[in-house]
């Protein structure tokens, strides 16, 4: 009797192992490489989730790498077995399909797609997608800069609304920085900041200068370069209205009201949300110079060419999906990632965020004028350089033309390696 049972039990098991070989022999493994964490990572995982169970054929198996500088890492070092998809910066974008590793996106999408890419995904992400007239990847993360302003303070110094241009920024962010006990300490300071590339660019363009030319020759050591990184050095060096921090500290002294304004993306809003601040929330688009301009932000998608036919088949139909206007408007309420698509701003989870924060709207209508950093592989190197100069001229208080020419000297020396 005990042998019949033992039998039936092997018996049952081998049918049971058997079944499942059976059930997942279709199913098509398509690996993603990432880094989203926190609340972007639980919406990555809903959304693929969901793709999964409405697409049984096909399995997407999130990895999450850790850190951009890990992805590149890791991705530089597994060309001979990369990913089916991954998040890729464009200058690496430029590299991977120089080194005839990547699948251009335009080979795999139909013409249904393609309209819907044409015809309702903002401008600038095709064109940040586009290399010599070629589709090669699509927008996954991205967002704009965005400026989050404590509104119970700006009532108390009567200041009505966020300033619109840098020199009512200079001036508010003067304001705002006093000794409120009389102790010979300032209680309260305008502003805080990590020193950014980011907000330079933005600076850079609106004032009318440029990046590097089309040869990647630099050319933010311009006039309008120095006149960029010369409103963060009269903030923390001459007005004493702003200081430098590093991390994410001043989040944490806006937070704890040691400061009235801080700058971040778009994403940082569900952050700051999420830390429940004791006082009402503003937010607010940058402000211009002699015109309005930002630099947008964060990865897109590639699909690398050694996936299967079958691999390249799935992963096109997952970034379809997740770049549809229904998944975009989750994605971006859920993130404050920017939707990829025009009609998403039109649905009611977006309308509900754009109701729950006066300003947000205007941030990621911030699209209509908005720019890219080169696609150049060089760039990578280049935004270091640039990064470097930064801290020179702000936190060193150097001359703020020699530490741009000093950067343009770097870049130059690699355009001749």
């Amino acid at each position: 009797m005990k042998y019949f049972k033992l039998l039936s039990i092997c018996f049952l098991t081998v049918i049971f192992i058997l079944s499942c070989d059976v059930k997942n022999k279709g199913v098509t493994e398509i690996t993603f490489w990432h880094v989203m964490g926190g609340p972007a990572g639980d919406a990555l995982r809903e959304i693929v989730d969901s793709f999964n169970l409405k697409n049984p054929e096909y399995k997407i198996v999130p990895i999450s790498v850790g850190t951009y500088e890990a992805l590149s890492t890791k991705l530089m070092a597994s060309m001979s077995n990369p990913p089916v998809i991954s998040q890729v910066y464009e200058s690496w974008t430029n590299e991977f399909y120089s080194n005839g590793v990547l699948e251009p996106i335009e080979n795999l999408i139909d013409e249904d797609f393609r309209n819907q890419i044409n015809n309702d995904f903002f401008e600038i992400f095709v064109k940040d997608n586009t290399f010599n007239g070629k589709l090669l990847s699509l927008p996954f993360n991205k967002s704009v800069p965005a400026y989050f302003y404590n509104k119970d303070i700006f009532k108390k110094f009567s200041i009505e609304k966020f300033p619109e241009n840098w020199d009512e920024f200079i001036s508010v962010m003067k304001k705002l920085t006093v000794d409120i006990d009389k102790d010979g300490k300032l209680d309260l300071h305008g502003t805080a900041f990590n020193i950014n590339v980011w907000m330079f660019e933005c600076r850079l363009l609106q004032y009318n200068g440029e990046l590097v030319d089309s040869n990647m020759n630099p050319l933010f050591n311009s006039p309008a370069g120095v006149k960029s990184i010369d409103i963060d050095k009269r903030i923390v060096n001459v007005d004493k209205s702003g200081y430098i921090t590093t991390g994410y500290q001043h989040q944490d002294d806006f937070l704890s009201k040691k400061v009235a304004v801080i700058y971040g993306s778009t994403v940082s809003l569900s952050f700051i949300k999420e830390a429940k601040p004791e006082f009402e929330l503003g937010i607010a688009p940058v402000p211009q110079g002699d015109r309005k301009a930002v630099i947008i932000s964060g990865t897109n998608v590639a699909i690398f060419k050694k996936a299967t036919p079958k691999q390249k088949e799935g992963a096109i139909k997952f970034i379809k999906y997740f770049t549809s206007p229904e998944v975009q408007s989750l994605w971006s309420y859920k993130t404050g990632y920017l939707p990829v698509r025009k009609s998403s701003f039109d649905s009611e989870l977006l309308k509900k965020r754009f109701e729950e924060y006066e300003g947000l709207r205007e941030v990621y209508l911030q699209l209509n004028n908005s720019y890219m950093e080169p696609q150049d592989r060089l760039w990578y190197l280049g935004r270091k350089y640039l990064g470097n100069a930064l801290e020179y001229a702000i936190k060193g208080n150097e001359d703020s033309k020699k530490s741009l020419d000093d950067a343009a000297k770097e870049i130059l020396k690699e355009i001749k390696k």
